[in-house]
């Protein structure tokens, strides 16, 4: 599932669209909360980063977890295929 959300391999849905045009169309979007991890909701590119807040965080984000320093999610992504077996 991350090196599908890595390749842009899955799509916004209708119902992620919808959010999309109520900004654009209405601009009464005031704020979207996503239970979702996949960051779908990011491919509505009209839709303002700072409106969309995940409530379980996005998988288009790596860091340590001991450190908390961010890590590289394309490098993050590579790790993963190059040390998991059977992906």
């Amino acid at each position: 599932f991350i090196l599908g959300t890595q390749k842009n391999q899955w799509r916004a849905t209708i119902a992620h669209r919808f959010f999309e045009l109520l900004h654009t169309k209405t601009d009464k979007l005031t704020r979207m909360y996503t239970q979702n991890i996949d960051g779908l909701d990011y491919q509505c590119t009209d839709i303002p980063k700072e409106k969309i807040l995940n409530v379980h965080g996005k998988l288009c984000e790596a860091a340590c977890e001991v450190c908390r320093t961010d890590v590289d999610f394309d490098d993050f992504c590579d790790s993963v295929e190059s040390s998991i077996k059977n992906i």
